[in-house]
């Protein structure tokens, strides 16, 4: 079992105990089997007799208060690639020996031969090892950063089905990329990354069936566009209802399906049951032996079973032995009730049959991270989405009131969305006018005063008046207090429901828009966290007031509370740093106690919806307990026997993975450093499948700048730089259209044109020369103008002469010689054009 440490009040009874306690601290293999599982279940596991002896003897003395929890980092170390790790005694890397542990993947000849071996079919042109490609393709929205050695562009299942069994032939880990709007790290590697976003037209496919009922789409569709595509299904056959897509996440206009899938992504309206897990028909799956199982076809589904018999006899095994435990079956019920990401979907060995292998595969593999296959392709069963809606915002004047309405809106209402604000959040609505319009009352709210944002929809006026209605007297019977101040209180009639959607769009562009302003309004130099946690309704109030009080009690005076109340789904945004020890020791802390609060105290989930990554890999078993964790070993060495696909996430035996390749922001220019690194304007850059984007633009810049200010660089850090910075010159500077597209989907607004327009600037100002050349010609256009005609006619004067490969060589030789400042020849160069004749009068 992981070693978390213990509370420091626990402290004492834990040393008196484990100084009489056998065995190292290091966890052992694990044990594949029934009979060597069944045992190991049979007593509970030496730490968890520890922490049961040590909870008894401290409860005399503290018996409600939150444990005060300290994980000693000894100290950190910055990384090539500016990654801040805590430093521990198993941190030794050896050059040229491979370990499959991240910071450990050193060549030892292995890349070199999958290299070669994939070359066969993958051209060389999608094949990235220079270090502008890589760290910019390596680049997610976590706060996690390794760097991959090599970034393939994939194009098609048939190459994912080629290149996962020569992986494993070679023992060389692989990691999918799709968006990279992840945010617990599942989506970096320091191996190799197969990357199917931005690649033109490639897994983008899709299938709309019958009335949009159904839909079949390729992992590299962003959610948003199939939520267009079934849109436009329903305009144009003029279709009674329009459908959707189940998940919802915040992303969804940034997100793609493959990692939509591979989270089990939900959101702000979906709930439990309209997430992938409930939504999902069928899928298509890439093996990591090469193997591809099509779910929705009888004859690839007959096949897979007899020629993977042992993975699916295993897997009915394990579910056999968990649907026998009622103990350990009423657990998983109960874990999936609310929102749930951490670890593997347990629920899957429940809800299915035994004779059903297929469809506790095809569930097992939702939100396993990539970490068991490839899923390909997804046929959704969609949902309606129905035109009339009304929103409402509702405030209390404290947190406990609003997450008791929320509970009684689960249990009495067929409320379709309920979001809830802290009063941290409330204090941005302050600055908002168009919320300060429509709830002027916010204004000067009570200290611990909260809010619901609600959302009624139906197929009909009536059916959504019916809604309306429900949760009015739903609410009027609680007795709960209104208001946002309690010497001011208030009756829910006094709420308007508003389906004007110009009006009820501003409460939820606020909702979409707390996380960037938080981001925004970060210190220089800092990153943004999110962590995603979730309990049960009844539990909510309890666990926001102790989140808050954490807060405050480590100083993160910027950190918000919010998010889907309903779901009991929380989610806590706020800045670090990790520039030195005692900002990487704050962190630590902060996430032992939010564990400790979520899964100890409140029976509650590490990760609501945003996947269990490297960020709560340390605490699955934590959350989970030994019983169920080691079933989730067991799941991963079925379906990856060789570790060979994203190893490392969702289980990991580091109890201090957390604290590794953490990403800094080293603040660079006024310009992008508000930028939280989300991806959101990737899809609306035109050189995203040329170059790169402008997240990749801005954290290549970031590095860059990084490294041309360390005081003391290494060789090697001076030749990345120097790498860098001439590779940037095409990759970041001349493909980048400036043309500000980037700041329309931006959540911080940031034009990135605006920082390739200043470095341009700079470098003009640094080159004299080329600069008054550049002013004489702006000054002079007219000549330059007139003059341009006769020097096309030059040369193709010249052209006609010597022919093609002269004048090739000719104009190649002075394009070097000019510093690129002469452009080359091509054939497709025109004559010059025959002046305009003046118009008539």
């Amino acid at each position: 079992m992981v070693r978390r440490k213990l509370p420091s009040l626990l402290r004492g009874a834990y040393n008196v105990i484990q100084a009489n306690a056998p065995g190292a601290q290091q966890r052992a293999p694990v044990q594949l089997g029934a009979a060597a599982l069944q045992q190991h279940q049979q007593q509970p596991s030496h730490l968890e007799q520890v922490r049961g002896k040590a909870q008894a003897a401290a409860t005399a003395t503290r018996s409600q208060s939150i444990p005060t929890l300290s994980i000693p980092v000894a100290d950190i170390k910055t990384d090539l690639y500016g990654a801040v790790s805590a430093v521990n005694e198993n941190d030794v890397v050896q050059e040229g020996v491979f370990e499959n542990v991240d910071g450990k993947r050193q060549e030892d000849g292995r890349y070199a031969r999958f290299t070669e071996e994939i070359s066969a079919f993958i051209p060389k042109d999608r094949q990235y090892t220079d270090p502008v490609r890589t760290f910019a393709y390596g680049t997610d929205a976590s706060f996690y950063r390794l760097n991959p050695k090599l970034v393939v562009k994939v194009h098609n299942e048939e190459e994912i089905r080629r290149i996962a069994p020569i992986a494993k032939k070679h023992g060389v880990p692989i990691t999918f990329r799709a968006a990279g709007t992840s945010l617990s790290g599942q989506a970096v590697t320091d191996s190799v990354l197969l990357k199917l976003s931005h690649t033109g037209k490639n897994f983008r496919n899709y299938k709309v069936h019958g009335d949009g009922s159904l839909i079949t789409v390729e992992p590299g569709l962003i959610g948003g566009e199939v939520n267009r595509i079934l849109a436009n299904h329903a305009k144009v056959n003029k279709l009674p209802i329009q459908y959707k897509i189940g998940p919802d996440p915040s992303s969804i206009d940034s997100s793609m399906i493959g990692g939509i899938v591979s989270n089990n992504s939900s959101g702000m309206c979906c709930g439990v049951s309209q997430n992938t897990y409930h939504t999902l028909k069928d899928m298509r799956v890439v093996f990591v032996d090469g193997t591809v199982l099509d779910t929705a076809d009888p004859k690839s589904c007959e096949s897979f079973m007899q020629t993977h018999k042992e993975l699916c006899d295993g897997v009915v095994d394990i579910a056999r032995r968990v649907q026998s435990d009622q103990q350990l079956t009423s657990l998983i019920r109960r874990k999936f009730a609310i929102k749930c990401t951490t670890g593997y979907s347990l629920n899957a060995l429940v809800d299915f049959p035994l004779d059903n292998p297929i469809e506790i595969i095809k569930h097992l593999m939702i939100g396993s991270e990539g970490t068991f296959g490839f899923v390909s392709q997804a046929t959704y069963n969609t949902v309606p989405e129905w035109p009339h809606k009304a929103s409402a915002f509702i405030l209390f004047p404290d947190v406990r009131a609003a997450c008791e309405a929320a509970s009684v809106l689960r249990n009495e209402t067929a409320v379709d969305a309920v979001e809830l604000f802290d009063r941290a959040s409330l204090r941005e609505c302050e600055a908002d006018e168009n919320m300060t319009r429509l709830m002027p009352e916010i204004t000067g709210a009570d200290p611990m005063a909260a809010s619901l944002l609600i959302e009624c929809r139906g197929q009909t006026d009536e059916a959504l008046q019916e809604r309306i209605d429900e949760v009015q007297r739903s609410l009027a019977r609680s007795k709960l207090p209104l208001g946002a101040k309690a010497k001011d209180p208030k009756m829910v009639e006094d709420y308007k429901f508003y389906r004007d959607m110009k009006d009820a769009k501003v409460f939820w562009d606020f909702r979409k828009g707390l996380i960037p302003i938080v981001g925004g309004a970060r210190e220089r130099g800092t990153s943004m966290l999110i962590e995603d946690v979730a309990c049960p309704v009844d539990k909510l109030g309890d666990m926001m007031i102790d989140l808050i009080e954490m807060f405050k009690n480590y100083g993160y005076d910027d950190a918000s509370c919010f998010g889907h109340a309903l779901e009991g789904n929380l989610h806590l945004v706020f800045s670090q740093g990790f520039r030195n020890k005692a900002e990487v020791q704050r962190f630590a802390d902060m996430m032992e106690e939010m564990c400790y609060i979520v899964a100890t105290k409140n029976s509650g989930s590490l990760k609501g919806e945003h996947g269990t990554g490297r960020n709560m890999a340390p605490f699955v078993e934590m959350e989970w307990g030994t019983k169920a964790y080691e079933l989730m070993w067991e799941l991963k060495h079925l379906f990856d026997p060789t570790m060979t696909i994203n190893p490392g996430v969702v289980l990991n035996r580091d109890p201090d993975l957390h604290m590794k390749n953490l990403k800094t922001a080293p603040a660079a220019s006024p310009i992008v450093d508000r930028c939280i690194e989300c991806g959101f304007c990737e899809s609306n850059c035109p050189s995203k499948d040329l170059s790169l984007t402008p997240r990749q633009r801005i954290t290549v810049f970031r590095e860059m700048h990084r490294l041309n200010t360390l005081p003391n660089p290494s060789p090697v850090e001076k030749e990345r730089y120097q790498q860098m910075k001439e590779a940037y010159e095409y990759d970041g500077l001349d493909t980048c259209a400036a043309d500000g597209m980037c700041q329309e989907k931006c959540p911080v607004k940031i034009n990135t044109g605006d920082l390739v327009k200043q470095i341009r600037s700079d470098q003009m100002t640094s080159e004299g020369r080329a600069s008054a050349v550049a002013t004489w010609m702006a000054n002079h256009f007219n000549v330059i103008n007139s003059g341009v005609p006769r020097v096309l006619d030059t040369i193709s004067f010249f052209h006609s002469i010597l022919g093609p490969k002269p004048l090739q060589f000719i104009s190649s030789w002075l394009n070097k010689m000019s510093n690129h400042m002469i452009p080359e020849w091509n054939p497709y160069l025109p004559k010059g054009a025959s002046p305009l004749k003046p118009p008539c009068r």
